[in-house]
Order: C-alpha cells, then structure tokens, then sequence
C-alpha cells in the first residue's frame, strides 16, 4: 500500500494538460479559458448618467436649498440610446435617464428627487447641492479598449460569461472539458429501472460517479454494466480507451477470484501505478495511464467509490483544464464526540460539518453500516481526517476538514 499523498502525488504527476476548442457564450459557463481576453471598446464607451435626473453645470446650483430653490431652463430630454442634440449653458439642463450621454458643458447630474417640476413646464427647481461631478460614470473609467478583462486560466461563472458579452467575445477559446467514461462492473449489478433479483443489487455507483464528473467539471460518457467476463472487460475498457481522457471503473479492484479489472487493464497496455492506499475507506483502488489516457479503477463499495473519486480523479479533471483550485477545501474542524477506528490507515469520515458566527467549524460522525452505506453518506457534508496510527480521537480534537462543496 502507498499512502495517500504519494497517490494523489501520482496521479498529478501523471495528469497532461487537454486540447483546446473554441465554444460561444452559450457553452462558456465552467469551462476554462486558454487565451487572454482584450475589451474591443472602452467602458462605458461614454461619459454617461448613473441616476435619472438632470445633466447640468455644477456652479449653477451651489446655492440651491429647500427654501432658495435654483430654477434652471429645461432644453432637451435624453433618453438612454439616444444622442444629446444640445449643449447645455449656464441656467439650462437637459433631463438625463440612466445609462443615457452626458451632453456637451454639462458637468454633473442632479438626482431626479432633489428637483420639483416648475409651472412652466420647460423648467426645473433644484433643491439641493450636489457636488460637481457627481452621478456621472466617465469614459473608459471601467475598462479601457485592449486591456486584458479575463486572463487565461479564468473559471467562467456567471460574471464572466457577461464580460465575454460585453466586450464582444461571443466565441471563447477554452479548454476542452476532459471525457470520462463511466463503468460499472459485477455479474450482480443492474440497471435501476430494473428491481433486483435476490443477489443483485442496482447500480447505483455508475450514476453517482457520472454526477460526481459533472460536477468536476467533466462530460460523463456512461459506458454501462460488465459482468465479471475479462473479454468483456477488455472490450469496454478498450473502448473507453479510445473514446475517452479517463476510464473510471467500479468494483473489481480487490484480491478476489473475480477481480478482473487489474488483468483487463494490463492486458490493454496499460501501465497500472498503484493499486492499494493506506486510506480508509477506499483500499483497494487502482491507478493506471497509458499515453495520456488514465483509467482509475474504484472500490466496489459506494461510499469507498464517491470518497476515491473526489479526492484522486477530480484533481486530475481540474488540472487537465489548467484550474487552480484542484483539491476540495480544506478548513481545521472541532469533533463534537469521540470518535474510535482501528489503526493503520489513514481515515476520511463522512461528517456533518457546521460553522459557527465565529468562523469555527465543529463536525459529527453521520454513523454509517460500513463502505456500503450509501444512505448515511448522503448525509454528509464533509470528511474529517483522522490519522492512520490514532485509535482514539476524544471530543474537542482539533482535526482536518475536507468541505465537500462540489456536492
């Protein structure tokens, strides 16, 4: 067995950077840029107004009160889209929308608020002073035309796919989102639509594992159920192979009769790096490249498959991508009971985790039958660590977290 630093170490090591693609905005969210992004145009492209009011000159109203009103003539309106036809003087302002051009000789905006309508409809009341300058966001002042608005690298969210539009990048060129195909293995297991027959059980670790992708940031190709034939095996695994950046595999790692996996993998060419950690749990997991294709083959049990699956193979989708933030979070937890396991492997505990006011994190054991134990794992929100060679971990440890927020 290998430790677990030396197994993600591994796979990074053995992780390549993916092909690039082009995408419009409407397939940029989550994906990766490859290439700086220069704004075409300043922003704002104008001087323009930021409240519906009046464009003015500033001196005009510096005595303005609510008892000594300042009356200034009205020349024109300026809706936004449009285009000011007139300049303004002293003693006149045009009345300005927000996001519309300041006009020529106006300095400043009066908030539509601090005015009152005139008896004679081409004029206003100022009530109150306002500094000169206000209210006005000025040319370029955002960004200037040619400037870098996202660097290469970037994770695009929401934010990002409007600045794409802003500056007129309506194709982008990304990183292509890696391909991982997605196997279940077992003459047991079938499909969910099915209901099992006594020693059958559904398969419910191909569809976690391809949520679990996605939510990597991956495209999941589901490459179905092979039972426990190694021709068969060969085939599929053959096939994702060729079709795929990463073949993911559940069950068959481990020591039995009818763990093919390992035989399948080898007999492709493909080199296997390691296939047993000191974790718990998850020991039996299996690590192979050949080229820059990476198969891993995951434990059998579904909480052991979804804990393997985010600590080793999501780092590896990430870095594909050239993300930073390989890893899940890591914070320093509170355990609010005694925890006890038996010594030798390092162990990741589903845990419900909560943060207090205070930033403080404290963590509870969710309690589960074992590695099966699908349900229970469902209640976690976290993994706390507890070292291989701790038997007893008493209330108040301070330990690591591990924040499954991809969840």
């Amino acid at each position: 067995m290998i430790e677990m630093d030396d197994a993600i170490r591994i796979v990074l090591e053995n992780t390549q950077i993916i092909d690039k693609t082009r995408v419009g905005l409407d397939d940029v969210l989550g994906r990766v840029l490859s290439e700086d992004v220069h704004s075409d145009i300043d922003m704002p492209p104008f001087d323009k107004a930021l409240m519906d009011g009046y464009a003015l000159q500033g001196a005009d109203i510096a005595s303005a009160s609510q008892n000594t009103p300042v009356i200034l003539d009205v020349i024109e309106e300026i809706p936004a889209g449009t285009v000011p036809q007139k300049r303004v003087e002293r003693g006149q302002a045009s009345q300005i929308m927000t996001g519309a051009p300041m006009p020529d000789g106006a300095d400043t905006v009066i908030m539509v608020e601090d005015t009152l309508p005139h008896t004679d409809t081409q004029k206003v009341q100022v009530l109150d002073t306002t500094e000169t300058g206000r209210n006005i966001a000025r040319l370029g002042e955002d960004v200037r035309v040619n400037q870098v608005v996202l660097q290469a690298n970037t994770v695009i969210r929401p934010l990002e796919v409007g600045i794409l539009a802003a500056v007129g990048h309506i194709h982008v060129e990304v990183y292509r989102q890696p391909v991982v195909g997605i196997v279940a293995t077992g003459s047991e297991v079938v499909e969910p639509h099915n209901k099992p027959k006594p020693g059958q059980i559904r398969n419910s670790n191909g569809y976690s594992m391809m949520a679990q992708v996605l939510r990597s940031g991956a495209q999941a190709h589901y490459l179905g159920i092979v039972e426990d034939d190694i021709q068969a095996l060969i085939q599929t695994i053959g096939e994702g192979l060729e079709t795929c950046d990463i073949v993911a595999l559940s069950g068959g790692v481990s020591a039995g009769e009818y763990d093919l996996v390992q035989d399948g993998m080898r007999d492709l060419g493909v080199e296997v790096l390691f296939d047993r950690i000191r974790m718990k749990p998850g020991k039996p997991l299996t690590f192979g490249v050949k080229g820059a294709r990476q198969v891993f083959g995951l434990p059998g049990n579904p909480v052991s498959s979804v804990v393997g699956l985010e600590l080793l193979m999501r780092p590896a989708i990430r870095k594909m991508q050239c993300m930073t933030d390989l890893h899940l979070p890591i914070v320093r937890t509170v355990l609010s009971a005694d925890f006890r396991q038996t010594p030798g492997r390092k162990q990741f505990v589903p845990a419900h985790s909560i943060q207090d006011k205070n930033g403080t994190w404290e963590s509870t054991w969710v309690g589960h039958h074992g590695s099966a134990d699908l349900f229970s794992m469902a209640r976690a929100n976290s993994l706390f660590v507890v070292n291989a060679e701790d038997a007893h971990v008493p209330a108040g440890t301070e330990l690591d977290l591990i924040l499954l927020n991809s969840w």
